[in-house]
């Protein structure tokens, strides 16, 4: 389709780490290099040409009404709003509005409930970024793009302060209330008929739609629990030094395994994010540092030669267009 607005920049290529931020990490992954298992060795891939054969920003529109979400393969962003921010809190190269272009599908976004409202976190950083503006930009993509869904992992993030509600309360506030969102949250959000979590809706049900994957605590189901009885998830995110990103693929290598066999009804949630202070940043675990091979760049080379089976939600740092490519290409209309 020919687009609305102007395009996204290009999904950037595997690139190097940035500045350390102390000598001491610089050091480490020297020595690593110089010690590393040979299976380590392997460069990470450079990007493919396209996202996908079909319009990135519109590939569920390929896809029938009555394929359910935990029967497809979809591209999926750890710490969604950190596109800004230190070496190790930072997790992505694009905006939200940049990752939904791309063919991502799911976004993870952290929400420190204070002073009754929901600005955007990464641990105890404050990302410049308030839920507003997610719903506004995950708003407008779907305007663009109405044969689309995004599912929305929300989470607690740091400490809550000087609130005069509960984190539900101020939840209902956005969806009923404010003026920057209830218009939005207010048509597109999808609302469960079946309480307990454990309904995943088919497509069909949610064209147009934001999915919440609920990750808090609350009175009544605002989507599809996480961890509840619909969803096997891995996000093992200790990832001490370069060393254990072999051990950390392997854990992704299984559950990508498990998703392909397992039951059509079950919402698998595969992280390959991962991290390690003071000894691997989230890009250094994404993508290698010094010639160590990355989780990413496993998934890339897995990908390539695996058979076109089901994924489910791969949840990922600084992804590229190959990435992306690979996963959307488990779908078939």
């Amino acid at each position: 389709m020919p687009p609305v607005s102007a395009p996204a920049r290009p999904l950037p290529a595997p690139a190097p780490a940035g500045p350390r931020p102390a000598p001491l990490s610089l050091l480490w992954s020297a020595l690593i290099t110089l010690v590393v298992l040979p299976g380590l060795m392997a460069p990470a891939p450079a990007a493919a040409e396209t996202v996908t054969a079909a319009e990135p920003a519109a590939w569920m529109g390929a896809l029938p009404d009555g394929a359910g979400l935990a029967e497809l393969s979809i591209p999926g962003t750890h710490d969604s709003g950190a596109w800004r921010g230190t070496v190790w809190s930072r997790t992505q190269d694009l905006t939200i509005t940049e990752q939904l272009d791309a063919g991502v599908r799911f976004l993870d976004v952290r929400t420190r409930h204070y002073r009754d409202a929901f600005p955007i976190h990464h641990g105890a950083e404050y990302l410049h970024l308030n839920f507003t503006d997610v719903v506004v930009a995950i708003g407008a993509f779907l305007e663009r793009n109405p044969s689309e869904t995004v599912l929305i992992r929300m989470k607690r993030e740091h400490t809550e302060e000087e609130n005069t509600r509960s984190y539900e309360e101020t939840l209902d506030h956005y969806i009923e209330e404010d003026p920057g969102t209830r218009e939005i949250l207010g048509e597109r959000l999808w609302r469960p008929a079946q309480q307990g979590g454990a309904y995943v809706p088919d497509l069909g049900e949610v064209r147009g739609r934001i999915v919440i994957v609920q990750d808090f605590p609350a009175s009544r189901d605002y989507g599809i629990g996480w961890n509840g009885p619909a969803t096997d998830i891995q996000d093992d995110y200790r990832v001490p030094t370069l060393f254990d990103i072999p051990a950390k693929w392997d854990k992704v290598r299984a559950h990508l395994n498990e998703a392909a066999s397992g039951p059509a009804g079950t919402l698998y949630i595969n992280h390959l994010s991962g991290s390690g202070a003071p000894f691997a940043n989230p890009r250094e675990v994404a993508w290698g540092f010094l010639g160590s091979r990355g989780v990413n760049a496993y998934a890339v080379a897995h990908l390539r030669q695996a058979p076109p089976e089901r994924t489910g939600i791969v949840v990922m740092d600084f992804p590229d267009r190959e990435l992306i490519d690979l996963v959307l290409a488990r779908n078939t209309g």
